[in-house]
C-alpha cells in the first residue's frame, strides 16, 4: 500500500467512526448521511484543488520548453507569460524541485534579466545538492508534486507532451545551467563596476555653484544688491543726461 492509499484508507476509517458515534448518541439517519456525504465532497473538492495546483507545475514545464527549446520563434509575451507561470509556481512550493527554478532562470537569462536569473538559477543548484539530503524535510506540496512526477513517469504514452519536456528541461539544466549562472554573475558584475566608475568620474567632475552660498565663503564678502529707490534715481539721472 502507497502513501496515498494508506492516506485515504485513514480517511474512510475517520468517516466511519464519526457516523458510529453519531449513531450512538441517535442522530436521525439522514442527518448522519448528510454529514458524511458534506465531508465527502469537501474532501474530494480539496484533493482536485491540490491536483490542480500540481498540475500548474508541469504546465509550466511545458511552457518554458516552448520557450527556451525555440527562442526565435517566440514573442515576447509568449516569454513573459512563461515567466508568470513560473513566478506562481515559485509561490505555491516552499521548497520547488531544482527543475522549476532551472526553468524560470533560464527564461529570466533569455530575457536578460539577470539579477533574477542569478536568484533562481542559484536556488536550482542549491536545491539540486540539497535534494537528496537525509536532513531535508519535505513539504506536503513537494511530496504531491513527486506523487504526481511518478505518475506521469509510469505512463510515458499518456503524458508524453510532459515527459518530453521534463527531458528537453533536464538536459538544459545538466548542460547549460552552470554556464548560464556564471554568464549571469559576469553580466552583473561588469554592470556593477560600470555603475561605480561612473559615479567616480562624476564625483571628479566640478560642481557648479547653482547660486548656493558656500559655508567656506565669507559673509563679508557677499555684496547686497542696491536697493531698488537707488536704481530708479540712477535711471533718471541717465535719462536727463541724455535729453
Amino acid at each position: 500500500m502507497n502513501r496515498d492509499n494508506g492516506k485515504l484508507a485513514q480517511k474512510i476509517v475517520a468517516a466511519v467512526l464519526v457516523a458510529a458515534m453519531l449513531a450512538a448518541v441517535r442522530v436521525p439517519t439522514i442527518v448522519i448521511v448528510g454529514i458524511v456525504a458534506a465531508g465527502v465532497l469537501i474532501m474530494i473538492a480539496l484533493q482536485r484543488s491540490q491536483r490542480r495546483k500540481t498540475d500548474l507545475v508541469f504546465a509550466f514545464y511545458i511552457a518554458a520548453d516552448e520557450v527556451l527549446c525555440d527562442e526565435e520563434r517566440r514573442y515576447r509575451f509568449e516569454v513573459a507569460d512563461a515567466i508568470k507561470a513560473g513566478e506562481k509556481v515559485m509561490s505555491l512550493l516552499p521548497d520547488p524541485p531544482p527543475l522549476s527554478s532551472f526553468a524560470l532562470g533560464a527564461l529570466y537569462y533569455s530575457v536578460d534579466d539577470h539579477n533574477a536569473a542569478i536568484e533562481h538559477l542559484g536556488l536550482a543548484a542549491e536545491e539540486q545538492i540539497l535534494k537528496d539530503s537525509i536532513h531535508k524535510k519535505p513539504s506536503r506540496q513537494l511530496r504531491r508534486y513527486v506523487a504526481r512526477l511518478r505518475q506521469i513517469e509510469r505512463a510515458p504514452q499518456r503524458f508524453a507532451r510532459v515527459n518530453a519536456a521534463i527531458h528537453n528541461l533536464e538536459r538544459l539544466h545538466r548542460e547549460t545551467g552552470a554556464r548560464l549562472l556564471a554568464e549571469s554573475q559576469r553580466h552583473l558584475k561588469r554592470l556593477v563596476e560600470a555603475y561605480a566608475n561612473d559615479t567616480a568620474q562624476q564625483n571628479k567632475l566640478p560642481q557648479p555653484d547653482g547660486g548656493m552660498i558656500s559655508p567656506a565663503r565669507q559673509l563679508n564678502s557677499i555684496t547686497a544688491p542696491p536697493p531698488i529707490s537707488q536704481v530708479l534715481n540712477d535711471v533718471y539721472q541717465e535719462e536727463a543726461t541724455s535729453s
